[in-house]
């Protein structure tokens, strides 16, 4: 049986988890990401925040304010629901929620859509948000999740 869009976010939540992130981690990932995005000939803005201050950030030719302010709604999601904004996406989805009504949360401010993804340490404490943009939000996944992948096979 074919896994469900929440159990696959929840899978790839548990096993893209950190022993321990730094300033120089966060540049080798964000490195990464633009070389996956790259290979794919896609173009995205990128940003890794730690404790909510950005430590990495990568507008390439092709991107400006617009992928900047989504990189941010991306960013205030993971942050503030402590899951990859695909997660909440299927979560509103599948229990037919609204962010708004259930969840409190303004739309010009918090993305629910695939391109944000929580750092988070083994034993499960979030210190911050990996976040991409520039593609339908599933590409956007697919690239922040291959790009974690290889970072973490490193």
């Amino acid at each position: 049986m074919e896994q469900s869009l929440m159990e696959r976010c929840l899978d790839e939540e548990k096993l893209y988890q950190f022993t321990s992130f730094s300033h120089k981690n966060a540049f080798d990932l964000g490195m990464e990401l633009l070389k996956v995005s790259q290979e794919k000939e896609e173009t995205v803005a990128i940003e890794v925040k730690i404790n909510q201050v950005s430590v990495f950030k990568y507008l390439p030719d092709g991107t400006g304010k617009f992928h900047e302010m989504w990189l941010k709604r991306k960013s205030n999601m993971v942050e503030v629901m402590e899951m990859s904004t695909l997660r909440a996406y299927a979560q509103l989805e599948e229990n037919q929620e609204d962010m708004i009504k259930d969840w409190f949360l303004e739309p010009e401010d918090y993305a629910a859509c695939g391109g944000g993804f929580p750092i988070r340490l083994k034993g499960g404490s979030v210190i911050g948000s990996i976040c991409v943009s520039g593609l339908p939000h599933l590409e956007d996944h697919a690239i922040l999740i291959e790009g974690i992948s290889r970072f973490l096979d490193n």
